[in-house]
């Protein structure tokens, strides 16, 4: 019944996020076309670097487009639905006083926080990320079957709630810090390593990229699934798991109003 309860509200206020865009359509399509070329100029970096070697630690260009397909898809679910309790969103509602506002209504301040805010942007990453898996897949032999197709939602669901609980965290330090920018620069700078194969990096750098800011498993681990790395397939099926207890991990701890 509760969970009856809150996608009964989500419903509402997603269609009113909708409509919202459906006011200002031009400003919604340079949204979504301006993240989307984002995610083109990355890609085409990556030619541009493949044209110069042959593989990437032996990782060729159509294995890396499958991986950066992986990381927009994450990216875009969790920018269009789970900002709302963004780390600059909660740095804005502290400083500007509007989250006594939020902890006043009788309901989950985190899910409230969550179910507020669409951000159409994020479409332009959803869209880039289906491209990009599609083209690679085809180019790789890979076949859409239904084991393909559930795993590949089941691993982006995943890495949306690894990007979620990563941000909730920063979204807390606000409550001490007021201002919590300089920590979303150390953030974003440091999710840029999802653009790449983990392996690439030092010893160090990939156990903090696994376990303790878990940001291997938003690209570089789910697609270990369709490559069949014995080394790795054990953390592309942990993908879904970890995106669980991470989030897991912050929810409980959202409070009820």
């Amino acid at each position: 019944m509760r969970i009856a309860y809150y996608l009964r509200n989500y419903a509402e206020m997603s269609k009113l996020n909708i409509q919202s865009w459906m006011e200002y359509r031009i400003d919604f399509l340079i949204g979504v076309f301006a993240i989307f070329l984002t995610n083109t100029v990355t890609t085409a970096f990556f030619w541009v670097l493949f044209q110069h070697i042959p593989t990437l630690n032996g990782w060729t260009f159509h294995q890396l487009l499958l991986m950066y397909g992986f990381c927009a898809l994450g990216f875009g679910i969790w920018h269009t639905f789970l900002t709302g309790c963004s780390a600059w969103e909660m740095d804005r509602l502290v400083r500007q006083g509007e989250l006594d506002r939020v902890l006043l209504r009788p309901i989950n301040t985190l899910a409230l926080l969550v179910m507020r805010r669409i951000d159409d942007d994020g479409l332009g990453d959803i869209t880039a990320g289906i491209l990009l898996l599609g083209y690679a897949s085809m180019k790789l032999g890979i076949a859409w079957s239904f084991q393909n197709l559930f795993a590949t939602f089941a691993f982006a669901m995943g890495s949306a709630f690894v990007l979620f609980s990563v941000n909730v965290a920063m979204a807390a330090v606000a409550f001490w810090v007021t201002s919590v920018r300089s920590l979303m620069d150390v953030f974003w700078s440091l999710s840029r390593f999802t653009e790449y194969p983990l392996n690439i990096y030092n010893t160090a750098v990939v156990w903090v990229l696994t376990f303790i800011l878990p940001f291997g498993f938003i690209s570089f681990d789910p697609s270990q699934f369709f490559f069949g790395n014995a080394q790795w397939l054990p953390y592309a099926y942990a993908t879904p798991f970890v995106g669980r207890s991470c989030s897991g991990s912050v929810t409980s701890s959202g409070g009820t109003a």
